[in-house]
């Protein structure tokens, strides 16, 4: 643990501009404004939530974060960022791969022999899983084209330097965070996800006990956030790494903001901050476990806190 912080202090200290950072933090604090203030956003996630145009806005408002803080860092003095032909193309491909990911609602059209609401089940699970369709494999396939002779196997998820100690230890400190979270009435007031999933009437339907549909949408739900880490920590930072070293992490911060709009201000302000530390942790780590230790135990423990 002290190596860590150790680790984070000085990548810290190495890498921090007042001026560049200053700039970055307005424009995302602009951002999750104009989204708080007057649901730039959420209106149009709303209005086209289950039409093919909910892609388009999705694309538009993640380019807009990301490549808010490319244009930042490359404008930045004494920048000698050079964005070729390669950069542009895996960042609009993965910028769309995001955008299919966080939208998609292709799982609805398909129909399902149960009544409402043991359905709504099948919906929020089939939800967390579909990144195995719509992220897992277009990362693999941008991973073959573009990054399967690069040092680091498939954008560190893996387990080469994953640090078990330092994972137990990590996941001990999300747990406490997760309590002080689930204070907060806004919070409380969000989560638990189990329980709009209507598990009971789902466990009912198939006769089978509560416990046992719960663990599979908090297995489910927990698959949904080794996604994320793959890919905002693995193929936003490893795969972007050599084109602006230390601070691709910058860039993935702010657009890791933007896909928590919807979500309790509280945890969309802390997102970045999270987005930066545990960007930090995956470079000096070289490996995404620990971003997924701790991702799904704060998830997890968060649902506990704020079970009825």
């Amino acid at each position: 643990m002290k190596k860590l912080v150790t680790s984070t202090i000085d990548f810290i200290k190495e890498d921090f501009d007042i001026s560049l950072y200053l700039k970055i933090l307005l424009f995302t604090a602009a951002l999750i404004l104009i989204e708080y203030k007057f649901d730039a956003y959420s209106f149009f996630d709303d209005k086209y939530v289950y039409s093919n145009f909910i892609y388009v806005i999705n694309f538009i408002a993640f380019s807009i974060a990301y490549y808010g803080v490319i244009i930042i860092l490359k404008t930045h003095k004494y920048s000698n960022i050079k964005l070729d032909k390669e950069f542009w193309l895996k960042s609009l491909i993965s910028i769309a791969t995001a955008s299919l990911y966080i939208g998609y609602f292709g799982y609805n059209g398909i129909k399902i022999n149960m009544p409402y609401p043991a359905s709504r089940f099948y919906f929020f699970t089939a939800n967390n899983l579909s990144g195995i369709f719509t992220l897992l494999m277009p990362v693999a396939l941008i991973y073959l084209i573009f990054d399967r002779n690069k040092d680091n196997p498939f954008y560190g998820f893996n387990l080469k330097n994953f640090n078990c100690k330092l994972a137990a230890q990590l996941a001990i400190i999300a747990i406490l965070i997760a309590f002080i979270g689930s204070r907060f009435q806004s919070v409380s007031e969000y989560y638990p996800i189990l329980e709009r999933t209507a598990y009971k009437s789902f466990a009912q339907e198939i006769s089978a006990p509560n416990w046992l549909a719960a663990s599979i949408f908090e297995f489910a739900y927990m698959f949904d956030f080794v996604m994320i880490e793959l890919f905002f920590r693995g193929i936003m930072i490893f795969g972007f790494i050599k084109v602006f070293g230390k601070r691709a992490i910058l860039p993935v911060a702010c657009l890791y903001a933007v896909i928590h709009f919807g979500k309790p201000l509280p945890e969309t302000i802390s997102s970045f901050f999270g987005a930066y530390l545990l960007g930090i942790i995956a470079i000096n780590q070289k490996n995404i476990g620990i971003g997924i230790v701790l991702h799904c135990v704060l998830a997890f423990a968060m649902e506990i806190f704020t079970i009825s």
